[in-house]
């Protein structure tokens, strides 16, 4: 039996638990705001610049591309902005915060452009500029974040999919309240209406973000002196891109925009013009969002006990076995149901883990090169992630014009063949890529804690020796064996000889 003591102490360990698990959840909230506010633009905003601007398609598609290609440069400044504050002493928590405003103003300016009678082009472009440039001050921090709320590698899985789940609520709320109320808006031409959804939409969006800020709790320092501005210090955009790890990371980030998506972007033109059942789409992307809600609670459950780049490549390879039997079964509508659920667990996956490998790639980096470029690796993963999304925009646009795509009428075989190469054959090819890249990946639970110590014992070490201003990693040589490699460092010889030296 136990004793009153033993009680006491599992009672404070299960609270302390618990209470450490609230601090993950408040930050992955995040997402919720985030997601509400860009993926609401993303579906909205081209139909406001057509149907109620006014606006040709091409103009309009052309200032979508504008903005797309604003994201790229704003990412980059932003992590320039970021690293200088930071090294004034200002966290990422702060950043959120005073970027919560201005971000969901940005966002109501934007839908409050017809009430207020600019309608011009040049007006609209700053408008969307603006949101995008404001949007990037908080999107970079907040990812960036993710690591120093906790360096253990297996809560950074379990915080991956409770931003995922979040980012798919507001997928639905987004699907389900705000993009209908946009169409009635536009229908009855009620720019108030329209006024007072992107002003709502705006103020959840600063109150989650700011929410976020705040119950993320103190930022870890992943043993540091505590101070940010030290941190700052070592931080930069100019990441080695030579490194094995950085650039793994990199081809991940080009293969998780651009291949994986095209299912889901091409999955109208496939019901409508390759299987011929238009009105099963809106179904299969209910049943896709299903397995995304059924996938977070696998893989989340899975990242306590197993690698997240295994976990990965498994994800990876759900898609190539769901997308093939979509592929073989589009003549049986329930079994199609069925692959879009498994298709929708496999891209929970794809789309929640690099984030946890990648907050753990910057404390890798940071033991091999000895600086820790943390908002710099974030912010060198949105790009590469945003810059292969819309390649794959563009391809798909390019090649149905070249295949002879006439939009509302009977495509030819050639027409067909092309659209299940885009929205079948690309993701396949792609998670194929990936399964490939991911077995050089050798970052698992256990070889992270070596890395967190022995960057902890070189910290020790430094301060020993007085060096309060060194970098924040240890001073020894880097490692020349590549990061991707899973061997075990000899750390008793090397605490053997530290002890050596300092006698």
């Amino acid at each position: 039996m136990l004793s009153t003591q033993q009680q006491s102490a599992g009672s404070l360990a299960s609270r302390r638990h618990l209470a450490g698990e609230a601090r993950l959840l408040g930050y992955a909230s995040g997402n919720f705001g985030k997601n509400l506010v860009f993926a609401g633009a993303d579906l909205t905003v081209l139909y406001l610049l057509t149907d109620l601007f006014g606006l040709p398609g091409a103009v309009a598609g052309l200032l979508m591309l504008v903005a797309l290609a604003g994201d790229l440069v704003f990412d980059l400044l932003a992590a320039l902005l970021v690293i200088r504050l930071r090294r004034a002493g200002r966290g990422y928590r702060w950043l959120i915060m005073a970027g919560a405003v201005p971000g969901g103003a940005g966002f109501a300016l934007l839908y409050a452009l017809p009430a207020l009678g600019a309608e011009r082009l040049w007006m609209v472009a700053g408008a969307l500029l603006l949101f995008r440039g404001a949007y990037a001050v908080i999107d970079v921090p907040h990812n960036a974040l993710m690591a120093r709320v906790t360096v253990d590698s297996r809560a950074r899985g379990r915080v991956s999919g409770y931003r995922l789940f979040f980012s798919t609520v507001s997928s639905l709320t987004v699907a389900s309240l705000l993009t209908p109320v946009v169409q009635q808006a536009v229908a009855a031409r009620a720019v108030e209406m329209l006024a007072l959804t992107g002003c709502a939409a705006g103020l959840l969006f600063a109150m989650t973000m700011a929410f976020s800020a705040q119950a993320s709790g103190r930022e870890d320092r992943n043993n540091t002196d505590g101070k940010a501005g030290r941190d700052g210090e070592s931080d930069g955009i100019a990441v080695p891109l030579r490194d094995g790890l950085v650039l793994g990371m990199g081809l991940l980030a080009l293969i998780t925009g651009f291949a994986v998506p095209t299912f889901e972007r091409m999955l109208l033109y496939m019901g409508t013009y390759v299987f011929h059942r238009p009105e099963t789409v809106s179904s299969l992307l209910v049943a896709v969002t299903f397995g995304q809600f059924l996938g977070v609670l696998l893989w989340t459950t899975l990242t306590n006990r197993h690698d997240k780049s295994s976990l990965l490549a498994a994800g990876h390879m759900l898609c190539v076995g769901s997308l093939t039997l979509f592929a073989l079964c589009m003549a049986w509508p329930p079994a199609l149901l069925a692959c879009a659920v498994l298709s929708g667990m496999g891209f929970t996956c794809v789309f929640m883990l690099p984030w946890g490998l990648l907050a753990d790639a910057v404390d890798f980096v940071a033991w091999k090169h000895e600086r820790r470029f943390e908002t710099g690796l974030f912010a060198f993963y949105l790009v590469a992630v945003k810059a292969s999304g819309a390649a794959a925009t563009g391809l798909i646009g390019w090649s149905l014009g070249q295949l002879g795509y006439v939009p509302g009428a009977a495509q030819s075989a050639v027409v067909r063949g092309g659209i299940l190469a885009l929205g079948i054959g690309v993701p396949i090819a792609g998670s194929l890529a990936a399964i490939a890249l991911l077995r050089r990946f050798r970052i698992g639970h256990a070889r992270h804690a070596r890395v967190l110590s022995a960057l902890a014992e070189g910290r020790k070490r430094i301060r020993h020796a007085g060096l309060a201003t060194a970098a924040p990693v240890s001073a020894r040589p880097a490692p020349e064996r590549s990061p991707s490699r899973d061997r075990k460092p000899d750390w008793q010889d090397r605490a053997a000889r530290a002890r050596a030296a300092r006698a």
